[in-house]
């Protein structure tokens, strides 16, 4: 019926010589979708890689060419077509509670295309893109004119923004001192492309994660003992990160090969900080070994704690150990537990800590006074705020603090449905709470439709993933590599009394629960640090 009624349009404007009309306008994050203030300047410092939304209106799903031009010399340019991604409102509704909900329907401009040709397509109806712009750090300051132009059938359009750089330089990106921990799933990529695991194809794929990765400043790599941090079916033993296989005479062997070339890939692209290993205390308290005596992977389900727990991963410590000293990557090694009980994982790093003290461990989840002591690097709920005497004590043993948002947090988060503006606020509060930087327990969780769908049946929408397959990255990920930009031009303005009083503002706790606020407080922030 839809394509009927557009056929039809389509031949009353060819008869009547009507040209369909295209409208569009610059818009801004912390108010997607309306029209960029009346001033129509962008303020930016020098090396600052700048975003510049803009909605399209078309009444034709024709494509339309666009020109993009700008009177600074060497300014990058670039534009992005944000594809329309199916997704649903349910932010803040996980497993069962999604699983059993309604929730509405809808599409949000997610999936970011950097457009190779001058050509942007008409999504029907409103489509959204976004300008890239590169601003060099020896161009002079002052104002440049910036010109984005689109013609579709004879109908044109003319996108105008003065570009105001001020003098300031951003360090180099590289520079910034925050920690971002997305959580990697290497099998979810040969998965949707149907590769053999650990394949030259599926490195390759690998080697592109990683780069995507360094460009948010990730700083840690993920890695499993078994198959991938949940491990919810019985794959091949040359899936496993770490092969273990059970000889004949009841004894284990380890084959490092794939976790050690991971490590080393992720190393070259200068993610090698820190090395999180998952799988010793799992959800599902399943594990998993190559039987060589039956030729089959088998499994067992056991607690820490118990005989059987002890017998499994005790000569796997031990060896594990011994191997990671001989890499010389023992002391950035970290065993992870994600949101298990405080007192048992309490006692299960007493136990690994007794078989080599040097093991350190990380933890997700709700503050426990006890578990601090014992836990390198804790991740905190978003909701749950530290005191500041708690906080020093930690700095003083060198120990890491972050903060996390997933799938309960109905705001502020980070998912297809959030409003964007939470993401620049969620990094700065980081920042503002004197931690070190943030978690994301998913980077590339992706389902066979991910390119056109992102509803899963127990997740809110964006949740699992910040990329796409084929090289492309979500808006979000644009975003956040803005909001990490705007951290570093609060960390070279740190000494001023307006950026301490203005990050203290951050700390407010009802602005985790006020949008119009927390959008009032990025809008002021982003202000006072283009001055």
């Amino acid at each position: 019926m839809k394509s009927a009624v557009l056929f039809l349009v389509i031949c009353i404007i060819q008869a009547t010589g009507i040209q369909a009309q295209i409208t569009g306008h610059f818009t801004t994050f912390e108010d997607w979708g309306a029209e960029f203030p009346d001033n129509k300047v962008t303020k930016a410092w020098k090396n600052e890689t700048v975003i510049l939304p803009f909605v399209i209106n078309s009444e034709t799903v024709s494509d339309l060419n666009f020109r993009l031009t700008s009177t600074g010399e060497n300014i990058q340019l670039e534009v992005v077509q944000l594809h329309a991604v199916e997704g649903d409102a349910s932010a803040g509704n996980c497993g069962t509670a999604k699983a059993n909900g309604t929730f509405e329907k809808q599409m949000f401009p997610d999936r970011a295309e950097f457009l190779t040709e001058n050509s942007f397509k008409a999504e029907g109806g409103t489509s959204y893109g976004a300008v890239k712009i590169k601003i060099p750090e020896k161009l002079k300051s002052g104002r440049y004119r910036l010109e984005l132009s689109f013609d579709q059938n004879g109908s044109s359009l003319k996108l105008e923004r003065t570009l105001h750089v001020i003098g300031r330089t951003l360090p180099d990106f590289s520079s910034l001192d925050y920690d971002m921990d997305f959580w990697q799933f290497p099998l979810s990529i040969s998965t949707y492309y149907n590769l053999t695991p650990y394949s030259e194809e599926h490195w390759d794929l690998i080697e592109g994660m990683f780069e995507q990765l360094k460009d948010l400043n990730q700083t840690v790599v993920t890695t499993s003992v078994f198959y991938d941090l949940f491990n919810t079916s019985i794959k091949p033993v040359d899936q496993m990160m770490i092969q273990v296989r059970k000889k004949p005479d009841g004894t284990y062997s380890y084959d490092y090969s794939t976790f050690v070339k991971y490590i080393e890939l992720a190393a070259s692209k200068g993610i090698d900080k820190e090395i999180a290993v998952h799988n010793l205390f799992p959800w599902n308290l399943t594990y998993f070994y190559f039987d060589e005596a039956s030729g089959t992977v088998r499994t067992f389900k056991s607690e820490p704690g118990t005989e059987a727990y002890t017998k499994f991963w005790e000569p796997f410590l031990v060896d594990f150990a011994s191997f990671l000293k001989s890499k010389n990557w023992m002391d950035k090694t970290v065993f992870w537990v994600d949101e298990r009980d405080a007192n048992s994982t309490a006692l299960l790093i007493k136990y690994v800590q007794s078989i080599d003290p040097a093991f350190k461990f990380g933890y997700s989840g709700r503050f426990s006074p006890g578990l601090s002591e014992l836990v390198y690097d804790y991740s905190l709920a978003s909701n749950i705020v530290l005191a500041p005497d708690k906080l020093s004590a930690r700095k003083s043993k060198g120990y890491k603090t972050t903060y996390y948002t997933s799938c309960y947090e109905a705001q502020p988060n980070m998912l297809m449905g959030s409003n964007y503006g939470d993401i620049y606020y969620l990094v700065m509060l980081s920042r503002a709470r004197g931690y070190n930087g943030m978690l994301r327990w998913a980077f590339n969780l992706w389902s066979p439709r991910i390119m056109e769908s992102a509803i899963f049946p127990d997740l809110p929408s964006g949740d699992s993933h910040f990329v796409y397959p084929e090289g492309q990255v979500s808006l979000r990920y644009l975003i956040l590599i803005d909001a990490l930009e705007e951290v570093l031009k609060a960390d070279v303005k740190v000494k001023s009394h307006t950026t301490k009083e203005l990050l203290n503002l951050h700390t407010r706790y009802y602005l985790l629960n006020n949008e119009k606020e927390r959008s009032g407080m990025v809008y002021t922030m982003k202000n006072y640090l283009n001055k």
